[in-house]
């Protein structure tokens, strides 16, 4: 399956899940705009109308009470979005949450923290774009979880795309921000060996080859989880492929049992391309 990677598109196993972390943020830190969108299967009987509900609640609590925030819908892409805005009106900018139901069942939950004057504004336009809208000047099409997004320009997307089977066995990384083989620390969190357990790390191969058009170098590993005895009591199976020149790395991992393998790997590698 294609999966967009803005600005990259990359080939995954069907099985392998969406579990990025879908943070959109203004570059600067501080008082930077900030949309944190998440997905999940929850039971049918929570609506969307509960999940403004519990958010109003924890706000309050958080900021010593509930003046009367007011709510609203917005029709999207996906079918009708329950609004609120946490907002004073002495305050320029405040934080918007919106929840809607896609069509497969998902609950989506979208939230934004603003200082801007005019930031409701953004707020409904960019809520209203969930599924596929128009792009006003100085916005962009962009991608969470498959569904087309329209958003500010200033909105950068994540740097770091994941992807994973149910039970975590499997896991792909596409990391736009690094292009380090890795070291020592990844290795433990990779093969994740129990207390009292020793890590015995062993490279497989390593190579040239291309990512996205870039030349690339590329590493695998087993990493075996062994006791203080040498007994190996199970391995987990490492491939990376990095680019320096656009600080661009694609992460394997396996745990167990190879699925993908060495040659699925070097098929994804070669997928990577700018879309």
């Amino acid at each position: 399956m294609l999966r967009l990677c803005d600005p990259y598109a990359v080939e995954v196993p069907d099985d392998l899940a969406d579990r990025t972390g879908y943070v959109f943020e203004e570059a600067g830190g501080g008082e930077a705009d900030r949309l944190t969108i998440e997905v999940e299967e929850l039971p049918a009987d929570v609506r969307p109308a509960d999940l403004i509900a519990a958010n109003r609640k924890s706000a309050a609590r958080a900021l010593g009470g509930d003046p009367g925030w007011p709510e609203g819908q917005v029709m999207t892409g996906l079918g009708p979005a329950h609004t609120l805005a946490i907002t004073d009106p002495e305050i320029a900018g405040g934080v918007w949450v919106a929840a809607l139901r896609d069509d497969r069942g998902r609950m989506w939950t979208l939230r934004f923290e603003s200082a801007r004057e005019w930031a409701d504004t953004v707020f409904l336009a960019l809520v209203a774009a969930v599924g596929g809208g128009s792009l006003p000047p100085g916005w962009a099409e962009r991608r969470a979880h498959g569904v087309p997004l329209a958003l500010p320009t200033w909105l950068r997307p994540p740097r770091v795309y994941r992807f994973a089977t149910a039970d975590e066995r499997v896991t792909c990384i596409l990391d736009q921000g690094t292009s380090d083989m890795p070291g020592e620390t990844e290795f433990e969190a990779w093969g994740e060996p129990a207390p009292g357990e020793l890590l015995v790390v062993h490279p497989l191969g390593a190579g040239t080859t291309a990512l996205a058009g870039a030349e690339a170098a590329w590493g695998q590993w087993r990493l075996d989880r062994c006791d203080p005895y040498g007994t190996v009591l199970g391995s987990t199976f490492a491939r990376v492929a990095a680019a320096p020149g656009l600080s661009l790395r694609l992460v394997v991992v396996e745990r167990e049992v190879e699925t993908i393998g060495g040659a699925g790997f070097s098929a994804m590698v070669a997928s990577v391309a700018r879309h």
